[in-house]
């Protein structure tokens, strides 16, 4: 009965409280928790009777002064009913409520606590002389439908058994991501999932790392918030941080407790807010890497990414209902792919059409996707759900020269970026790009999709975006765009130089003032950066045509077309190609459109698009001729040469290579007229001229070898390799094969490699060889399903049929 009377009071005096800050119109429970050194949580819980025990008088204290404050500074203190002051009112009637639950405490033997400071524990019998042990539960409320993390969660729980270890030290997880990816919500969700195996409490503390609205929480403040949910009266608090510490590590050693330090700045934040016994386990949120943490006190990193596409549109079922999103599968993948599965912004737009039942998915879809900016729809109104908001914290927290590197990053410039080029963007030596990239990455501001790469996701990239716009003036934006191109086209025209150095060359646009050229050190160099950039050069190709920067477009383009056909990038080298010309042809550029024209013959015939192919190489050969460029028509020559072939008609392409040749020696060009010999025996093997093949191939072969053109060779290996086939010398033929499949490897020619492969396949498959037959073609099976080239169809009959069927189709270079 007495414990019905004292819960009476202190629901009473809650009311009370209540009813002022009600009637003075505020503060703000974000606010006046600051106030009074209480989480938001903590002051809602005792404005609206959600505790068992009477709060500490000076916390009581603290909140009548901060509301009446507040409502004299904004002319509402004639609103306050309950007005008299605090020592009139207030404290006559605490004193009673606190002598009530003192006398209630003496009933039931010690079991309950006296008043804290903030939300009240469970209080249990402690050990002898210590007194009354308070079992403080702090936790938030749990959030519903976590979706994924099951990886996250278990690797959690795994830290949960070593802490139990005697021989352990506290045990420290952080989870760390970028704003907005649920950092918070994994960690109080798996924290309530556990916590019946921390019998002695759960602490809480919102470090305030990130808030806008206030500085981020001195550890003393924590400390002293710590010191209070254990009912220290706050005459036993030391001043000394290092003696609160000392305190703090006291009453938590022996006990089996689970500390939660949500959104953490620092490493120097978090450190004085560990326990120093074995038991505790404590979980760190972060927007920043606390490296520092793993190597001194050998904590376990978790690192939250997006969630994947299943995980995020569980999300968004959880939140708005499974029939919903079933009934609008197309609109739910939409949804998920325009908030970059995130999960803030994927709650956000939830929340939107929860509260928003007869709006249809694909109609909130359709505004995401219309929208002039994502940004202004992931807004749900309050600060903490603004995904601006949110992303201007960690924006704020950059030093100068990070934060315009992620301004320009904004611009339309890749998908990712290389240190050097990130360098040229921003016109800055490469150290100083590496340290700015460095803070961005340990801000989770960019992603390292790959060792030396970086990448924004689409949110971040948006957010950039509009700080570029915002901050960075018209000039300096293009400045930076054309920089970065720069970096892009000297170095792929260096790297192409050295793959293709019998290529005839082009006058590049200079490099302007600024930019960064990262010319490759040798071939295998050369080939590994264009294989790492080919995306973001297709990417660069757009954006110098969007730019209006013709000559960076066309001229890129030509630098990355070889290797594009030579690694089967189909449809990236047609489409940069086009992108090419046309600029070229805006700016009337005859050069240009001359090279780009025999590069997209030659593209349409390798894919099977005759007509398109002869058009194009006939408008080369025009323009070629007008310009006098003798090694640029015998090149067209022989791409329309081998068109024909394709083609069937075989005089007027050997007439072609006539030409070829002749303008190749006119040119005083010896690789040109070594390919033309090639292209030439292979013409005559598809006449079934062999010994007259052979007899053109060994010619090329040998000018191939003394100017030192591995790439010419290779293929001349490969038509000696089928004119002996077709001799029925199998062993000559497997020979020439495998020496031109050494060289294709050796330079990354993965087309020109699988028809070496098929054709060695069949050759072994004529020799009787069924087991290396299949063996090769089933390696020609794999290049060309990851070329996505037709050629696979011919290849599976053979592997279907266990026998050579056919003849290889080979296009001739």
């Amino acid at each position: 009965m007495q414990g019905d009377v004292s819960q009476a009071m202190l629901q009473e005096l809650c009311a009370d409280l209540r009813l002022t800050w009600r009637q003075a119109g505020g503060p703000g429970l974000r606010t006046l928790g600051a106030q009074v050194r209480l989480g938001k949580s903590q002051v809602g819980a005792i404005l609206n009777g959600r505790i068992r025990q009477p709060p500490a008088w000076d916390v009581v204290r603290s909140l009548i002064d901060s509301i009446q404050t507040y409502a004299r500074e904004h002319g509402t203190l004639s609103n306050l009913s309950l007005r008299m002051g605090v020592e009139e009112f207030w404290r006559p009637r605490y004193t009673v409520l606190e002598h009530a639950f003192r006398q209630e405490q003496r009933r039931v033997g010690g079991r309950l606590a006296t008043p804290a400071a903030g939300l009240a524990g469970v209080a249990r019998p402690g050990p002898p002389g210590r007194g009354p042990a308070v079992v403080p539960r702090q936790l938030p409320p749990v959030v519903r439908n976590l979706a994924g993390r099951s990886a996250e969660l278990r690797a959690l729980t795994s830290l949960t058994d070593r802490s139990t270890a005697p021989a352990e030290a506290t045990v420290i997880a952080i989870i760390d991501g970028t704003a907005g990816v649920g950092k918070t919500t994994l960690a109080v969700a798996w924290a309530h999932r556990v916590a019946d195996r921390f019998p002695d409490g759960q602490l809480y503390v919102n470090l305030r790392g990130f808030d806008p609205a206030a500085p981020a929480m001195d550890p003393a403040e924590a400390i002293g918030g710590f010191l209070d949910a254990f009912y220290v009266p706050a005459q036993h608090v030391p001043a000394r941080l290092t003696s609160q510490v000392a305190l703090f590590r006291s009453l938590v050693a022996g006990r089996r407790l689970l500390v939660v330090l949500d959104n953490a700045r620092d490493a120097d934040q978090v450190r004085p807010l560990l326990p120093g016994a074995p038991g505790c386990l404590v979980v760190v949120t972060s927007r920043n890497r606390l490296t520092s943490l793993v190597v001194s006190e050998q904590a376990h990193p978790i690192t939250l990414g997006l969630l994947s596409g299943t995980e995020a549109r569980d999300l968004l079922a959880g939140r708005v209902g499974a029939e919903r999103v079933a009934a609008a599968p197309d609109a739910a993948e939409q949804i998920v792919a325009a908030c970059d599965r995130l999960p803030l912004a994927l709650s956000i737009v939830a929340a939107h059409a929860v509260t928003q039942p007869a709006v249809p998915l694909d109609r909130i879809a359709a505004q995401l996707h219309r929208a002039a900016s994502r940004l202004d729809l992931l807004d749900s109104g309050e600060p903490d759900e603004d995904l601006r908001a949110v992303f201007s914290w960690s924006y704020r927290t950059l030093s100068p020269p990070a934060g315009r590197l992620f301004r320009l990053l904004g611009l339309p410039v890749g998908r990712e970026i290389s240190t050097v080029a990130a360098a040229s963007l921003a016109g800055i030596p490469v150290r100083q790009a590496s340290l700015a990239l460095a803070e961005l990455h340990q801000r989770h501001m960019v992603g390292t999709p790959a060792p030396g790469r970086y990448a924004l996701h689409d949110l971040l990239r948006a957010y950039a975006a509009e700080l570029a716009q915002q901050v960075e003036p018209a000039v300096e934006r293009d400045d930076a765009v054309r920089r970065l191109l720069d970096h892009y086209l000297h170095t792929a025209y260096a790297a192409v130089r050295l793959l293709y150095p019998h290529r005839g060359p082009v006058d590049l646009v200079p490099a302007g003032t600024g930019a960064v050229v990262d010319a490759p050190a040798g071939i295998p160099a050369a080939l590994a950066w264009f294989a790492v950039e080919h995306a973001v050069l297709t990417d660069a190709i757009r954006c110098a045509a969007d730019a209006g920067l013709g000559d960076h477009t066309w001229q890129l383009a030509w630098s990355v077309s070889d290797f594009l056909q030579r690694r089967g990038h189909w449809y990236d080298w047609l489409t940069s190609l086009r992108t090419g010309l046309v600029a070229a042809r805006r700016q009337a550029d005859l050069p240009g459109q001359a090279h780009l024209h025999h590069h997209l013959g030659l593209a349409c015939a390798m894919l099977g698009r005759h007509d398109e192919a002869l058009a194009h190489l006939r408008q080369a050969l025009e323009h070629f001729a007008g310009l006098g460029d003798r090694a640029g028509s015998a090149a067209t020559h022989l791409g329309l040469g081998s068109l024909l072939v394709r083609l069937g008609s075989y005089d007027e392409a050997l007439d072609h290579d006539r030409r070829a040749l002749h303008l190749y020696r006119v040119a005083g060009h010896r690789v040109g007229q070594a390919l033309t010999l090639n292209n030439t025996a292979w013409k005559h093997t598809q006449i079934g001229q062999y010994r007259r093949a052979i007899e053109y191939g060994e010619q090329a072969l040998i000018r191939h070898d003394e100017a030192g053109n591995p790439q010419g060779a290779a293929d001349a290996w490969d038509t000696l390799g089928y004119a002996y086939h077709r001799l029925g010398e199998h062993r000559r033929a497997v020979d020439c094969y495998l020496r031109a499949l050494d060289l294709f490897r050796g330079r990354g020619d993965r087309y020109y490699e699988a028809g070496t492969l098929t054709r060695l396949g069949d050759t072994y498959a004529a020799a009787g060889d069924g087991g290396a037959a299949r063996t090769a073609w089933e390696e020609t099976l794999d290049i060309l399903h990851r070329i996505g080239h037709p050629d696979a169809d011919q290849v599976r009959a053979r592997l279907h049929a266990g026998s050579a069927v056919g003849t290889a189709t080979r296009a001739a270079s």
